[in-house]
């Protein structure tokens, strides 16, 4: 293990609840990595990479990889997921592989936003991967959310690798625009995820309601966002 090396982290927190795509529901914790190259209106861990809002110097701290392990496991997780902010800025690090070699034992999820692309070490390294484009409510251009060459990567590599979708919307017209996204960049259909924006039971509901049938209709999978609902 590389001697020194260390990874921009948040924090780690489990175990939780996973909340969308095919793992819904599992027990998990989360490592919380530092920074993002995109500035969504909505995030809900803002506090990874928004200095606008936090004091990122408080908020971030550079973490060995012995310490992000030993945190991360300590709740005895059926998954470790390593999440961000954008983690994909930090796998040219190298503590990067240092990490998911000390994970190795355990079940790997990663979640990232689409615009980078993985490296190999990333892709055999993780158990899983879901990826979340961005939709035009998320605040960024279209020209930052939506990296279309490595969009279309990620779709030819979920037909090899354990890799899903997962989009956020607001209402049945996000779903139109999803659509449009599939068909442009040539995602799997069947790995394709479609949650509803909201961090409360409150907002949630009504739209997993209003969204259901046009998520059925298009062939998609539908994720209640979970961990918002037993919040």
């Amino acid at each position: 293990m590389t001697q020194g090396a260390g990874l921009s982290v948040a924090g780690v927190v489990g175990p939780v609840i996973h909340g969308q795509a095919a793992s819904t529901g599992r027990r998990c914790s989360v490592v919380q990595l530092g920074g993002c190259n995109l500035s969504c209106t909505w995030c809900d861990s803002a506090f990874t990479w928004d200095s606008t809002r936090f004091d990122l110097s408080r908020e971030l701290a550079v973490w060995s990889v012995p310490q992000i392990i030993e945190q991360a496991v300590a709740c005895a997780p059926a998954a470790v997921i390593v999440s961000g902010g954008e983690p994909l800025l930090q796998q040219g690090a190298p503590a990067w592989p240092d990490l998911l070699a000390g994970l190795a034992a355990y079940e790997i999820g990663l979640e990232t936003n689409g615009t980078v692309a993985p490296s190999n070490e990333t892709l055999h390294g993780v158990s899983w991967i879901t990826v979340s484009p961005k939709l035009a409510h998320a605040g960024d251009p279209a020209w930052a959310r939506i990296n279309g060459e490595v969009l279309v990567r990620w779709g030819r590599l979920a037909r090899q690798l354990d890799i899903d979708f997962s989009f956020v919307v607001r209402d049945t017209a996000d779903i139109a625009t999803v659509t449009t996204l599939v068909t442009i960049h040539e995602l799997p259909t069947e790995r394709i995820w479609i949650s509803p924006e909201g961090t409360h039971a409150a907002v949630v509901l009504p739209r997993l309601r209003e969204i259901a049938g046009s998520t059925l209709a298009a062939g998609f999978n539908l994720s209640p966002r979970l961990n918002a609902l037993v919040a």
